[in-house]
């Protein structure tokens, strides 16, 4: 006998979809333009530098103003609180993917650009961009946790971590 799925189950699976299909993206653009940019050589330290640093100034941009969401209306019904969460939720991941994706497309242009540019050059930045997205784009613990902390910094429960089937936190326990 299987267990009933959380009442947030297709809003949790959607956005996972949605996520995957984000970041895939980025592995299906270095396939196609494999075809036109095949590897030549080795890929520039000055360029790989570049894009790490991007992906860190990138990192702290999201870790400042990505997650920052009003708090939820206390007057709010239990079920307008929950829409409200996932109405956040998701533009704020929509925010966060697009500071993410940034790397990636920046990276394809230089690809196109610089005289050693190649298929590598590309590559470089898409795998920071995805290293981003698997951090504050993925639906998992870190990304929901910060959103509902700041959905519930009013004090009323948004219910964002149920919805994605994580635990709430608990009262703080003093010994």
């Amino acid at each position: 006998m299987s267990s009933p799925l959380p009442t947030g189950a297709p809003f949790a699976l959607s956005n996972r979809i949605l996520a995957a299909s984000l970041m895939s993206a980025l592995v299906v653009i270095g396939v196609a333009i494999s075809v036109v940019l095949p590897p030549e050589g080795s890929v520039s330290f000055v360029v790989l530098l570049a894009q790490v640093v991007a992906g860190l100034a990138a990192h702290g941009l999201l870790e400042a103003v990505g997650y920052r969401t009003p708090p939820l209306a206390t007057d709010l019904s239990d079920d307008d609180a929950t829409a409200q969460a996932r109405i956040r939720w998701q533009s704020g991941m929509i925010l966060r993917f697009a500071v993410s994706e940034f790397i990636a497309i920046a990276s394809l242009a230089a690809a196109f650009v610089l005289p050693d540019g190649d298929l590598l050059v590309y590559l470089g930045g898409a795998v920071v961009s995805l290293a981003l997205m698997t951090v504050h784009v993925w639906p998992w613990s870190r990304p929901v946790g910060k959103v509902a902390d700041a959905l519930e910094a009013g004090g009323r429960r948004s219910g964002l971590r149920e919805t994605f089937g994580l635990s709430s936190p608990g009262p703080i326990q003093r010994f």
